[in-house]
């Protein structure tokens, strides 16, 4: 089904965009009218569960939107990435949920490697951005988030153009970072820098940065929430889309992408391999991966997946971002040690 990247920029443009971050309630839907509508699949039927770690909002209008179409229900479990994968852990023995959607790469990673996700590759696939796709075809990432600086810029004593600006006198006890162990991108974040610059300047970076007084606490939504408050200046790998959203709530924020490079990270969606629904499941990521699909996840500020789907207006589009030289073929095989070392050196 075909759209053109003008009908998408105007459904976009005319959309509300009003988003909250992870662990913020916002009930503001956008209107989100894209010029093609998705077409499901004849003989669906019954239940579906999906666990989801991204926005609830988003969550919601995606849910809405596929209901709407296809007349299946859609159970819903959210939280971050660590409540998400810790409850998927415990169930693996008798799965619960049907759809995992997930804000990082590495645990969706892991469990393609162990047999968990049913392989099936989503219509629209071969539209998303390069490197997205797992090359077994068992998940694929659908939108994705850059991590950023987050200005307070009446609580700054500045605006920093990268990481290491941070590690200034004039940040000592003003900068704060969301905890790895609960953020799925803030980890990603972390493995990104050690394959792109080694793990001794990476951990001399954050040795700096400890040294001045940054502090961790939290998911990205509590995060934001602090710097927005005014308790610290500035967000060490805050998450673009809720930034965004809290700037159009006329917070004094600023969204800086670091000079020397950051991360895009692909918020990656699988089935799981014992769904007791795949058609509907099938269907479901087929959803989620249309057109209309990648423009709700738009409206809501974030980086679609699908390279003819433009970003919203007033952020940046995936072209936009430096990124970091990694792959996360790369961080699948590191995350999990990285994260461990870490938080052996700063969070033990």
């Amino acid at each position: 089904m075909s759209l053109s990247r003008r009908a998408f920029a105007a459904a976009v443009l005319a959309s509300t965009l009003v988003v909250a971050g992870c662990g913020s309630a916002d009930d503001s839907t956008p209107a989100v009218t894209p010029a093609a509508t998705w077409t499901a699949p004849a003989g669906l039927s019954g239940e579906l569960t999906l666990y989801s770690a991204n926005p609830q909002e988003l969550t919601d209008d995606l849910v809405a939107a596929f209901t709407k179409a296809s007349g299946v229900k859609v159970k819903t479990f959210g939280g971050e990435t660590g409540k998400i994968t810790a409850k998927l852990d415990a169930e693996w023995q008798n799965p619960q949920a049907d759809v995992v959607y997930l804000a990082s790469w590495t645990p969706v990673a892991k469990y393609a490697v162990d047999g968990k996700a049913l392989v099936y590759s989503p219509q629209g696939a071969d539209k998303i951005q390069t490197g997205w796709a797992d090359k077994g075809n068992a998940f694929a990432g659908r939108d994705g988030s850059a991590l950023t600086i987050v200005v307070n810029t009446k609580a700054a004593p500045g605006s920093p153009k990268d990481w290491s600006d941070l590690t200034a006198p004039e940040y000592k006890g003003k900068v704060i970072m969301p905890d790895p162990r609960e953020s799925g991108t803030a980890a990603d974040l972390v493995t990104a820098m050690t394959l792109a610059w080694g793990k001794d300047k990476t951990w001399e970076l954050f040795d700096k940065l400890f040294a001045n007084g940054m502090v961790v606490h939290g998911a990205n939504g509590p995060a934001l929430d602090d710097v927005t408050a005014g308790s610290h200046a500035v967000v060490l790998g805050g998450v673009d889309y809720s930034a965004y959203a809290a700037i159009d709530k006329g917070e004094p924020l600023q969204v800086v992408s670091p000079a020397s490079g950051t991360t895009i990270t692909p918020r990656p969606v699988f089935i799981v391999k014992d769904s007791k629904n795949p058609a509907a499941a099938k269907a479901l990521v087929d959803f989620m991966f249309s057109p209309q699909g990648q423009a709700i996840s738009a409206a809501r500020k974030m980086i679609p997946a699908r390279t003819d789907v433009p970003a919203a207006s007033g952020t940046r589009s995936y072209a936009d971002v430096k990124q970091l030289a990694f792959t996360w073929d790369q961080a699948k095989a590191s995350g999990k040690d990285v994260l461990a070392e870490f938080t052996k050196r700063y969070l033990g």
